[in-house]
């Protein structure tokens, strides 16, 4: 049947691609500062895989219109979003079912650390910074 869901059906991921060679450095501050910043999937079908997060506002969900796409049933429509703020980058969750969490930890909102862990659905993204 079309409309069944199945839990352990693998996750997929979309984003517009980064330009061919680009490198980012590795991360020097231990704050997250504004600037160019990447989520790397460190926990998923997917792990290794980065996003360079290039605009102000990113947003991360199931939705095919957000920036991040991640096809997993565990991911809300939009799930979470990243914005650069007064020079810092902040997670903020959106709405999300199962909720938004940074270090293992449950966050509506917080500002952002080089290494930082966020857990959104069943997938565990890494976020760096080469600010």
């Amino acid at each position: 049947m079309m409309n069944d869901i199945r839990i352990d059906e693998p996750t997929r991921f979309w984003s517009v691609p980064a330009t061919a060679g680009q490198q980012v450095p590795a991360p020097r501050a231990p704050e997250a500062q504004s600037g160019r910043a990447r989520l790397v999937i460190s926990r998923g079908p997917d792990a290794g895989t980065g996003f360079t997060i290039g605009m102000p506002r990113t947003t991360i969900g199931r939705g095919r219109d957000c920036d991040i796409v991640v096809d997993d049933v565990t991911v809300s429509h939009v799930h979470a979003e990243l914005r650069e703020e007064g020079g810092r980058w902040v997670l903020i969750d959106g709405g999300s079912l199962n909720g938004t969490y940074l270090n293992r930890l449950p966050v509506e909102a917080a500002v952002l650390a080089d290494g930082d862990e966020i857990w959104v659905g069943k997938v565990r993204f890494t976020f760096r910074t080469d600010a």
